[in-house]
């Protein structure tokens, strides 16, 4: 399978580089384009192929992600329009752009696929929603899922379903980096260095999602665990919900699907 990876800010690099570390061969067949000449160190320390020619480096290629920012993707496929082979796989991870819109900005001459990974992607421990359009077939999509698998898990999804995945993935981290925030300075509070504090919240909650994921228990039947009768974490959970941290959370989710919404 011949790639190119059009970009190589952050997710473009990362893309590439999770390809190589699972598969070290893949650098034969894959190429990465950098208009800005200016490309970052492990890239260039690892042998990968760079262009600054968008529509040379598609033109063999199988599968082509377009790893650029949602105001220069339209400008980008139409570069590479002509060049590309027929039926060669697109994905898409600009926010915005519409499968529909993709298929059009590809003059319906290649399979589209829409990707949105979050930024835990940058270090392969991401989570990365994936959608097709309804000619794109099953050998098409197994490549993009392969190719998005090295920045973490993968999950197919409908399109229509992605604003709910923006609210519950795309912009969760945000929300958890707050709460850790506020569980760190109340470490502080009760006499823990703030680096101490930092590496217990980070582990704890590295932990809990490891402990969900390995299990299959929902968050209920954990909390459960965790909450004996009389004692401290069940005060803590009663606390929580005085204050209004589920509402808070449902909230802070509604809002930015309404948002996700209101931008497509």
């Amino acid at each position: 399978m011949k790639i190119a990876i059009l970009g190589t800010g952050k997710m473009g690099s990362a893309i590439a580089l999770g390809l190589l570390k699972n598969d070290p061969g893949a650098v034969r067949d894959l190429t990465v384009t950098n208009t800005t000449g200016t490309l970052p160190r492990e890239l260039a320390d690892s042998g990968i192929r760079c262009s600054n020619d968008n529509a040379l480096a598609v033109s063999d290629k199988d599968l082509i992600i377009a790893a650029v920012l949602p105001q220069k993707l339209r400008e980008v496929l139409r570069s590479i329009a002509g060049h590309v082979r027929k039926n060669a796989c697109l994905v898409s991870i600009a926010p915005g752009h519409t499968l529909k819109a993709l298929k059009e900005m590809t003059d319906g001459h290649m399979q589209v696929v829409r990707a949105m990974p979050n930024t835990p992607s940058l270090t392969g421990d991401g989570m990365i929603a994936v959608c097709t359009g309804p000619d794109t077939d099953k050998s098409a999509l197994d490549a993009a899922l392969f190719v998005l698998g090295t920045l973490g898990r993968t999950e197919v999804v409908e399109e229509s379903q992605l604003n709910a995945v923006i609210a519950v993935s795309g912009s969760a981290p945000a929300y958890v980096y707050v709460f850790m925030d506020a569980l760190m300075d109340a470490g502080v509070l009760g006499g823990l260095h703030r680096d101490q504090a930092m590496r217990m919240s980070a582990q704890m909650l590295y932990g809990a999602a490891q402990l969900m994921l390995k299990t299959g228990r929902t968050p209920a039947d954990l909390k459960d665990m965790v909450c004996s009768p009389g004692g401290t974490t069940i005060e803590a959970v009663a606390a929580l919900e005085k204050n209004g941290f589920r509402s808070a959370v449902i909230e802070a989710a509604r809002a930015a699907m309404d948002k996700a919404s209101r931008m497509g």
